[in-house]
Order: C-alpha cells, then structure tokens, then sequence
C-alpha cells in the first residue's frame, strides 16, 4: 500500500533525473513510464513501468491503475501530448490542453496557424510526396522535416530536387501519425533557443543560447554539437523576440508555463523555426538555472499543478557552453576521462543520455548522443579552450574497447563575436 499521492513521469531521460527528484521533494511517490530497460532517470524513481510514453491508451490505464494525482512530461514533445491527453480523461491538472498538446506538437498545424497568424517564419508546405512540393514557388536550398517526431531526426537540407526526393521520402517515414513532412524554404543566420516564460500575457526572456553550427555535409541532419549562452544577440532583437512570443502565446492560448522558441536572427529579421511550451531537452535545464538561478523545471512541475508564480531571475555574469558527447554506430560502454575533468576545473558537469547497453545511432540524431558536459569561462576564448581540452580528453568505448567518440566535428567551432 502506497501512502503517498503518485505521480507519473513520461520518459526516463537525463532532464527528468532532476524532474523525479523535484516531485519526491513534494511529497509525491514517483513512478517512471520508459521503454527502455535501464534509461538515465530509473534509478532516482520508485518504480519503473517498461511501456511506451507514446502509446495515451496503455498511459492512461497505468494511471488508472495507480490511481496516480500527477501525470507529467518536461521536455519531450510527444510523451507531453500523452501527459495532456491522460490528464484529460482522469480530470487531473495539465498546463493546457490536450487539444493545444497537439496543435504545438505537429509541426504542419503549428506552421500552419503561425502564418494564418502572421507571425514570421519561412514558406512551408505540409506535403505527402514530391508532386505535393510547389516547386515554382519555393527556393532551393529547403528544409526537410518529420511533422511530428522526437528530436531532430530527419531533418535534412536540400540543395536540389534530387535530395528532395531521397530526405522527403526519409521524413515521411520518420513521421509517426501524419504520414506527411514540412518541406520549408532554409533562412541563414544565428540559430538560437530561447528559453521564455509565459504568465498572463506577459512574457519573460529568461535566457537566450547560441547554437555552434556544424559545416554543412551533404546529407547529414541538420544538427548543432552544441551551445552557448548568453548568445549574443542585441536588446533591441530580444525586444523584438519577446513581441512575437507573446503573440504565439495568444494565438495558441498558452498561459503559465515555459515557453522554448526555436529562431533564426539576422540584421533584418526573425524568423521562428518551432516552439514547444516545455523546457528544452538535454541539459538546458542546467544551463537556466546556471546562468540565471531560475529553476525552469520547479516552475513546470507549478504549472502542471496551476500555481501561478512569477519567475524571478538573474542576468548571467559568465558564459556557459553546454557541449553534446556524439558517437560512432555501437553499443555503449562508459565514458571516461570526465572525472579527471570535473577534478582540473575544465568540465563543470556532466550529464549521461545512454547507459550502458544502448544502441548508438549512425545519423547524428538525438539518437547519436551519449551525454553533454558543461564549461564555464569568464570570456569567449576561455569557453572555447575548455571544450578543446575536454574533447581531447573524452573517450567513448563499445563492449570491444573501441573508442567510439566523435572529435572532428567540434574543429570549426568558433567564437561568435558580433552581436546581431
């Protein structure tokens, strides 16, 4: 007999290590729903129900079974829909709805209401095969993406209608309930996340990260090794930003929670890639609550539970650079040399994605990703030095030995020194 009240937590990843143990201090008896044997935030839980996230039916009845007061998602976008849909049906409390879930989760309906709404981002089509793409219309390069997958698998740059062909028909596959992709025109300039919070109509920029980017390979999904924050865009452009995110909060009637904006900036304009009121995957939990002392994850369990708080933040003295641990096709083992690292004050932490006996992905994806470290330095070129230090240091090994870790790509990374 369990005499606590229960909370369910959508998806073992290492973000919800910090979201378990949130909860636990509330009091709550946390079960944890992954379908993975030994994913990162199992340990921390109660217990561990092996079961999709993704499949609301087979949630919803563990919930019932459980009789469970909570049932909560941070930072994955399909596992969230989930979270809303079960919250729904059991009247327990969600943040929006489960109707609102979907519209910011299909990247084809989100698209769709952004321009309806006139709030800026690049031509798109929601198409279902090549003679769908209006060619005459749209302007090589494009991006092609899933319209409702995890992550960024998928996600691929067309230069012509060849690879159009071939990543279109890849997306599509990835897709996993519309059967379609977003095919949109690409725009240049900083990527950047912006991690806001949303309170009656009134918008906080809390922090804004910089994504480092890869040099582009033909075929490769478009894909960052990393980033730093504060990024280096000017007040007037947040300014600007925080217009728009208080216009997507209206159109798309969110209230009391955060609020991730994916953005191009340039000299003349912004341009929004996608949103997802949640916190951002990965350690950009971390990375908030470092460079800010605001704990964006408190604030989303308060606004899965209604408790309306204004968020009360710092603005950041140090740059910080959350860099991602990618590997080569295998099964993992460990990592090593990040203690000697943390010791030597280079690496300030580090947080694991895979634990052993996880399959490693050969397409740069989400899936590819064994964990991500964080360095701290009071300049630019301190950041930089510390991640070329630790990538050096980093050893990836499989159940042979072989060390599987990626270093090349982190060579172009360089200081963003002009500020947008």
């Amino acid at each position: 007999m369990i005499h606590k009240d229960i909370a369910i937590v959508l998806g073992g990843t290492a973000p919800h290590v910090a979201l378990i143990q949130n909860l636990k201090s509330r009091g709550y008896y946390v079960v944890l729903i992954d379908y993975y044997e030994n994913p990162p935030a199992k340990q921390f839980a109660d217990e561990h129900v092996r079961e999709s996230t993704l499949d609301k039916d087979k949630v919803l009845q563990i919930a019932k079974d459980y009789k469970a007061k909570l049932v909560i998602c941070a930072c994955i976008d399909q596992a969230n829909v989930t979270a809303c849909y079960v919250a729904e049906q059991l009247d327990l409390p969600k943040p929006y709805t489960y109707q609102t879930a979907l519209e910011v989760t299909d990247k084809g309906l989100m698209k769709e209401l952004m321009v309806l709404n006139h709030i800026p981002t690049s031509k798109y089509r929601f198409v279902k095969g090549l003679s769908d793409v209006p060619l005459a219309e749209m302007k090589f390069p494009l991006v092609v993406k899933p319209s409702d997958s995890n992550g960024s698998a998928g996600v691929r740059k067309a230069e012509d209608i060849n690879q159009l062909e071939e990543y279109l028909q890849k997306a599509i596959e990835i897709s996993r309930t519309t059967g379609g992709a977003i095919v949109e025109e690409y725009k240049s300039g900083a990527e950047v996340s912006a991690d806001c919070f949303v309170l009656n109509g009134e918008v906080d920029v809390i922090l804004i990260r910089q994504k480092y980017q890869l040099p582009y390979k033909e075929g490769q999904v478009l894909q960052s090794p990393g980033s730093f924050s504060p990024g280096l865009i000017s007040e007037k452009k947040i300014q600007d930003l925080k217009e728009i995110v208080k216009q997507i909060s209206r159109v798309f009637n969110l209230n009391n929670t955060p609020l991730l904006i994916q953005a191009l900036i340039n000299e003349e304009e912004i341009n929004i890639i996608e949103f997802a009121p949640r916190v951002g995957g990965g350690l950009s939990f971390r990375t908030v609550y470092l460079n800010t002392k605001f704990d964006i994850l408190n604030s989303t369990v308060n606004s899965f539970l209604g408790i309306e708080e204004k968020p009360k933040y710092e603005i950041p003295s140090t740059f910080l650079a959350t860099v991602i641990v990618y590997a080569k096709p295998g099964v993992f083992k460990e990592i090593c040399g990040l203690d000697q690292l943390i010791e030597d004050g280079i690496v300030l932490e580090y947080h694991a994605y895979k634990t052993r006996g996880m399959q490693i992905g050969n397409d740069m994806s989400t899936r590819s990703r064994i964990g991500a470290f964080i360095v701290e330095g009071s300049t630019l070129e301190e950041k930089i030095s510390k991640i070329r230090e630790a990538v050096e240091s980093i050893k990836v090994f499989d159940e042979e030995g072989n060390d599987l870790m990626l270093r090349n790509i982190y060579d172009d990374i360089e200081n963003q020194k002009d500020i947008i």
